[in-house]
């Protein structure tokens, strides 16, 4: 079995010559869409399969890996978002990992292994954990019962506690070279490879996932309309883009702003390579110090993505904005 994704082969390599002996606590560092979290569920199987190939690789067909690929397997956990119900009866994705299902990780932990191997625990997105959470883990990752593994995952591992970063064996993941993962998007049949890569920051999941659903026609829509800033209509284009996901929008309007500001800074369009032509035109129109402010409210506004605001005048104030960075 080899690495999920080729960029990870090294980190996959070195993770297998641990696997006589492996670190207690493990944290996979690294930016958003790399395949942390397949190489983290693929290190979890390796250490549960009961007949595994020579290089320590699990084989697939044991009767642990057939439990493991059909998520019953007795001795792995995984604590991730579960999925809420709101008042007005909307089923919505959690954003913390509750206290809750961390105390049900340290029970889990405190039981007898079903199959006499190892006993892993997922954690994943290990930045989400609340506080209360967090806590209630690391009394655990202070003292782990005898062969037990906790596989932590994280995009921000500043955000986690410097405790539990203290108590982690850690393997940094980062971008895979563009030309590696140009390559693989090509082979996997995504078309314009290379621009959709550098759209996504370098990220070829984000590519893929790009590539797969209807967001790239969102995006060219969106950004058609601010390619024209004397003509947007700030209350009609809110209203039509307040079906937008908060995250699918704060990805493209900050983009979209960070090229501007790299052409007005003399620079060249990063990600939107293919409104490069209309970027340069607009870079020489914009405002700098309009430019800046909006970009550092973007910035701003990342950090509150779930925040129950009105999204049609959030945006129609946004776009308002917009227009007058360039009179």
């Amino acid at each position: 079995m080899s690495a999920p994704y080729p960029w990870l082969e090294p980190a996959w390599v070195r993770l297998l010559a641990t696997r006589g002996r492996p670190a207690q606590a493990l944290l996979l560092a690294g930016p958003r869409g790399v395949g942390k979290g397949a190489l983290a569920q693929a290190w979890a199987q390796a250490l549960l399969c009961e007949a595994p190939q020579p290089d320590g690789a699990a084989c697939g067909v044991c009767p642990a890996c057939h439990w493991f690929a059909t998520g019953a397997h007795p001795d792995f956990l995984r604590v991730t978002l579960l999925e809420k119900t709101t008042k007005e009866g909307e089923i919505r994705m959690a954003t913390a990992i509750e206290v809750d299902q961390a105390r049900e990780a340290v029970d889990f932990v405190q039981l007898s292994t079903y199959r006499a191997g190892f006993r892993v625990v997922l954690v994943d997105p290990a930045d989400n954990l609340n506080l209360a959470a967090a806590n209630a883990l690391l009394k655990v990752l202070e003292e782990p019962p005898l062969n037990t593994v906790f596989v932590l995952v994280s995009d921000q591992p500043r955000r986690l506690l410097p405790t539990i970063r203290s108590r982690c064996g850690r393997i940094d993941i980062g971008l895979p070279p563009p030309d590696a993962a140009t390559r693989w998007l090509t082979t996997q049949g995504v078309a314009d490879a290379g621009n959709l890569l550098a759209l996504c920051g370098g990220m070829p999941l984000d590519a893929r996932r790009w590539a797969e659903g209807g967001e790239l026609d969102e995006r060219r829509g969106v950004l058609e309309s601010l390619a024209q800033p004397d003509r947007l209509d700030p209350v009609t284009l809110g209203e039509r883009w307040k079906g937008l996901s908060p995250r699918a929008w704060h990805n493209l309007a900050y983009k979209w702003l960070g090229d501007l500001l790299a052409v007005r800074l003399q620079g060249r369009a990063q990600f939107n390579r293919d409104f490069a032509d209309t970027l340069a035109r607009l870079g020489l129109r914009a405002d700098l110090p309009r430019l800046l402010a909006l970009a550092r409210t973007q910035a701003d506004e990342g950090r509150t993505l779930t925040h129950p605001l009105n999204r049609a005048l959030q945006l129609q104030a946004w776009l308002v904005e917009y227009r007058h960075i360039f009179g």
